[in-house]
């Protein structure tokens, strides 16, 4: 019987905001978020290869999809986009200074990154020399002030939503990937650590936002349909 394909790692940092949502009920294990990220509450589902207990291997990089809690530079070449971290304070204990993390230091994909040893910082998408050799270790799509749905993040200007980012990934970086290893996706990318965090930019500058401005929405849409297309939403774009 043919050995079945491995598939990809993945990992999805689901985002609540302390403050606004503690009152949702969330049936998942909860882990403390680091003190760069200190006003969100970090929900990790791990997905497992099925395969991992009998070949165990190193990650060879990292993609990372999502909002400000793991864009380390993307909007910083975003020309009319506000949602931008790279000046002071930010940065001020990052070692190459503001960088369009949203941390003083390293951003969770950084401390991932130093977990798995990776010895490299993921380039961001947009920078515009991320292209050939630089995509072999991964590369970084995530866009502060995002959100898993189109339109979250329409007050910050120009920002990149988590199905472009994904298109990103599918029609710009995979062929050069590719092209670059000398094999398939499909023997590729179970080297590879996908990360997603997404999710509270859309309760906070989407469905709460909209709530509080248009009483039509309100009466329209409650806090478990807008979670239920949420669920939806992302469900798709992860297939």
């Amino acid at each position: 019987m043919p050995k079945k394909a491995a598939s990809p790692n993945l990992l999805l940092l689901c985002l609540f905001s302390l403050l606004a949502y503690g009152f949702l009920q969330l049936s998942c294990c909860y882990c403390s978020a680091s003190s760069t990220t200190s006003t969100r509450e970090v929900v990790v589902v791990v997905v497992k290869r099925e395969d991992d207990d009998e070949n165990h291997h190193k990650i060879k990089g990292m993609f990372v999809f999502g909002s400000s809690l793991v864009d380390n530079g993307n909007n910083n070449f975003l020309q009319v986009s506000m949602a931008k971290a790279d000046y002071s304070p930010y940065g001020i204990d990052f070692p190459l200074g503001p960088s369009g993390r949203f941390t003083n230091g390293k951003n969770v994909i950084d401390l991932l990154g130093d977990k798995l040893k990776l010895g490299y910082y993921i380039p961001p998408f947009t920078n515009p020399s991320t292209k050939g050799t630089k995509v072999v270790h991964g590369v970084n799509y995530a866009s502060g002030g995002s959100g898993i749905l189109d339109d979250t993040g329409s007050l910050a200007g120009q920002v990149i939503s988590l199905s472009q980012q994904m298109r990103n990934f599918e029609e710009v970086t995979l062929p050069d990937l590719n092209a670059q290893l000398g094999c398939s996706s499909r023997e590729s990318l179970p080297n590879y650590l996908f990360v997603v965090g997404s999710g509270g930019n859309d309760y906070s500058f989407n469905y709460f936002l909209r709530k509080s401005s248009s009483s039509n929405y309100t009466t329209t849409t409650s806090l478990e349909a807008f979670t239920s297309n949420l669920i939806t939403k992302l469900s798709g774009q992860l297939k």
